[in-house]
């Protein structure tokens, strides 16, 4: 550990947007060899707060200092000099999928370098250095296109420590991680730490935050509410600090009344999958758990017929079926609502109205013509059926929380009445608010007799939230059993191939 520790502090940081305040007289510190735990719902103000870290937003007003010397961080170029390095949750835009992990790694070097020749032997070396320094066993030649999306991370936080990082801003680093990844990242995060690094961990897990953090500070709707020892409050108070209520209970109660078969599969392969056999019944909320990569964003897809698909069986509603394409799937009542929804389930630079009406099927087209005027007063009644916090229904949808993206993925295919929703991690990167509204809404959902295929590796929602629970591992279905028989450590098991006794 550095004889200095390196320390940041913050004071009445406020930033607006246009008319909208969205950080409000905010204090936030940051001190070598600890880590700082940012939380608050969505909304609340953590991705502004990390923006002026990271030197994006110049209009911020209030005193920065890095070891007692005031500093402007109104430029990326200037808080990198300062040795801060944020790590965002898309950590795609941060990397050349064409070069390798070593050239990424330099990324930074290069770019202010001046020789006209790289030296790519050294690059690699001193990336073989880095990584073996790190414990991170990855291949220093692999295309960056060809790493996971942890080894990714692991990549940004490398070249941060390659720049010079003396203070790691970590934005939702463990919200697309199973359990083995998220451990590993936890435990690169702790040695770190003990190296004398300052480190912020911004997250929606709550229960990571006990074990990894020195310190927390929760952000509501722009200001600083609470900040101490992270030993000093519960799970419990952190989530009614972000609230600003008592928490209640997160899985709402509801009258299961499971009905007949929506969705019969047998055998159900593709590149991936290795003979699926699935049934889904009306009213009923069928978990679907895995660790990363065991298939579950397959088997949605599959279902919804974005791959080519093999079976020996398929029925909906009772009739012969098999998956052919997405469009005839949404016309069939089928509806999915991905896991990457800023890639796949939206459009992110378009406004509400447009995307609460993707899917219709001409509702709101007569004569060839689109009534646009129909289509805002659908936009509106499904902003309050849902609880969609929008300003209005012609307010870009890059502008809403996560949470509220992922209820409008939800509800345009409201319009078309759906009657099976295939759901793959949907409360990825969403807060407990949210994510109480959303449990909300699918309950509802279930109740009004829909089909619903919740695909998660938060197995705590899964046994909160479902009837029955399939356990996918490397394509295969190795468990179904109910819910109710089921608990985390079993869950775990199964999902990870310690215990095969189902």
């Amino acid at each position: 550990m550095s004889a200095t520790l390196p320390r940041l502090e913050m004071r009445g940081v406020s930033l607006d947007y246009g008319a909208n305040r969205v950080l409000n007289e905010v204090d936030f510190e940051l001190a070598g060899g600890s880590v700082h735990a940012l939380v608050g719902a969505n909304g609340a103000g953590k991705s502004s707060l990390i923006s002026v870290l990271a030197g994006v937003r110049r209009s911020y007003a209030g005193r920065i200092t890095i070891d007692d010397h005031e500093v402007a961080l109104r430029s990326p170029r200037q808080t990198r000099r300062h040795g801060i390095f944020v790590v965002q949750q898309e950590v795609d835009v941060a990397l050349v999928p064409s070069l390798s992990v070593a050239e990424n790694i330099a990324l930074d070097a290069i770019a202010t370098s001046t020789a006209q020749l790289l030296d790519r032997r050294m690059l690699r070396r001193q990336a073989r250095e880095l990584l073996a320094r790190l414990d991170l066993r990855l291949d220093v030649d692999r295309p960056v296109a060809r790493l996971s999306l942890a080894q990714k991370q692991q990549l940004l936080i490398a070249r941060a420590l390659a720049s010079g990082c003396r203070f790691l801003v970590l934005d939702e680093p463990t919200a697309p991680l199973d359990a083995d990844e998220t451990e590993r990242l936890l435990a690169l995060v702790a040695q770190l730490k003990a190296e004398g690094l300052a480190i912020a961990l911004v997250s929606h897990r709550l229960e990571e935050l006990d074990r990894s953090c020195d310190r927390i500070s929760v952000l509501r709707n722009g200001r600083r509410v609470h900040t101490g020892e992270m030993v000093a409050i519960s799970v419990e108070g952190i989530a009614e600090q972000m609230l600003g209520r008592r928490l209640g209970s997160l899985f709402p109660h509801r009258k299961a009344c499971v009905g007949a078969p929506l969705l019969e599969v047998e055998g159900l392969k593709d590149a991936r999958l290795k003979g699926i056999d699935l049934r889904l019944h009306a009213g009923e909320i069928l978990g679907v758990a895995g660790l990363a990569g065991a298939g579950k964003s397959e088997l949605c897809k599959a279902l919804f017929g974005v791959t080519r698909t093999r079976l020996r069986r398929g029925s909906l509603r009772g009739r012969p079926w098999r998956p052919r394409s997405p469009h005839r799937s949404s016309g069939e009542g089928i509806a999915l609502v991905p896991e990457e929804r800023r890639s796949e389930g939206v459009l992110i630079d378009a406004d509400v109205t447009t995307n609460l009406t993707l899917a219709a099927r001409g509702s709101f087209s007569r004569w060839g013509l689109f009534d646009h005027r129909a289509a805002r007063s659908w936009a509106r009644h499904t902003i309050t059926r849902l609880g969609i916090r929008a300003d209005h229904e012609r307010q870009p949808l890059a502008q809403l929380s996560g949470g509220n993206q992922q209820k409008v993925a939800i509800g345009k295919w409201l319009l078309e009445d759906a009657e099976i929703y295939l759901l793959d991690e949907p409360t990825k990167g969403i807060d407990i608010h949210a994510k109480q509204e959303l449990y909300a809404t699918l309950v509802e959902l279930a109740e009004a007799g829909k089909g619903i295929l919740y695909a998660s590796g938060e197995f705590s929602e899964l046994l909160g939230l479902c009837d029955r629970i399939c356990v996918l591992r490397d394509g295969r279905l190795v468990a179904e059993q109910n819910a109710r028989s089921l608990n985390e450590e079993r869950l775990t098991l199964l999902a990870s191939g310690t215990s095969l006794d189902v």
